[in-house]
């Protein structure tokens, strides 16, 4: 058995779990230093890890491939003589490319396990955190780690001066504050002298316009995000990728969760993070659609409450990390 292993980590899909992921490369490279780890990720988010310190090579994978693409991806894969495959996804696409490109391949408990050398439970209890389940692969390995921080490289300057907050309120239907309280947030943060600069990929744009009020920035590259990120005063978003990016920062945090649970899919940070949720006993909710009329776990927060937060974050120290 040789030394220098070459590993296939596969996490592509939600940018939040593809952040979460590469808790799992530093424990690995912390473990195991000789070992290659090789990150399969989808093409829109390959650029944030280029210059990751656990990650030796950015494996980029097409979006929404056939069953004839995903054999031919696969088979790609398998000229490159890995070792073996993490898969932290675990669906049939990367069930199948773990089996095929690898002749031993680690998975969690789908419907699929049946194509791994073996595989772990999807969860270890119903409040563990997503990235606490996904470690015990780990365990599969010989290996005794626990999540750490996060690895990321420092965060270049951005080019936007004066004091300003970063806010993603819009994403997916069930998450996304309401425009009102978007506004309403936006226009308490100008009151306290902040520039609200607004966050979200191009499909967001559209609705920030809408508010009529401070900086529209939607559709920025992820690395560019995060940057930005990094020189807010404060980061106000809704339980989402970018909220994740930003746990990659020093930059305090209000989040909002609605559907999910933040024991399950917090950001994973001790310092400067605030949780806003309203108890429903409809959550956590893994629907496609709300049965309210509008998600009432998101929508009927009142933005003097997440604003109490804001203000309760930028007046506590402890909310910033030692240098």
């Amino acid at each position: 058995m040789k030394e220098r292993k070459k590993l296939l980590l596969l996490r592509p899909r939600k940018l939040g779990d593809t952040i979460l992921a590469t808790l799992v490369a530093d424990a690995l490279k912390r473990a195991r230093p000789s070992w290659e780890i090789h990150y399969l990720v989808e093409f829109p988010y390959a650029e944030l890890f280029q210059d990751h310190p656990s990650v030796d090579r950015v494996v980029k994978m097409p979006r929404g491939m056939g069953p004839w693409r995903t054999w031919e991806f696969a088979t790609w894969l398998r000229k490159e003589d890995f070792d073996l495959a993490l898969d932290l996804y675990s669906g049939l696409r990367t069930a199948f490319i773990s089996r095929w490109c690898c002749p031993r391949s680690y998975g969690l408990r789908t419907r699929w396990a049946f194509l791994y050398t073996s595989s772990v439970p999807r969860r270890i209890s119903p409040t563990s955190h997503h990235i606490e389940n996904q470690f015990q692969l780990l365990n599969l390995l010989g290996i005794e780690e626990k999540p750490g921080p996060y690895r990321f490289p420092p965060p270049r300057p951005f080019p936007l001066e004066g004091p300003y907050a970063a806010l993603h309120p819009f994403a997916s239907p069930l998450k996304s504050m309401s425009e009102i309280q978007a506004r309403e947030l936006a226009s308490h943060l100008l009151d306290m002298g902040l520039l609200p600069v607004f966050l979200g990929d191009k499909g967001e744009a559209e609705a920030i316009e809408r508010l009529g009020i401070g900086l529209n920035m939607a559709g920025l590259d992820l690395p560019s995000t995060r940057n930005l990120i990094a020189g807010a005063r404060v980061f106000v978003g809704i339980d989402s990728g970018l909220a994740h990016l930003a746990s990659t920062t020093r930059t305090p945090m209000v989040v909002v969760f609605g559907p999910h649970l933040p024991e399950n899919y917090r950001p994973w940070r001790n310092f400067g993070v605030r949780i806003v949720e309203r108890p429903l006993p409809c959550r956590p909710c893994f629907e496609k659609k709300c049965p309210w009329p509008y998600p009432r776990c998101v929508q009927d927060i009142p933005a003097e409450q997440i604003l109490g937060e804001v203000e309760a974050l930028l007046n506590n120290p402890s909310s910033y990390p030692p240098d």
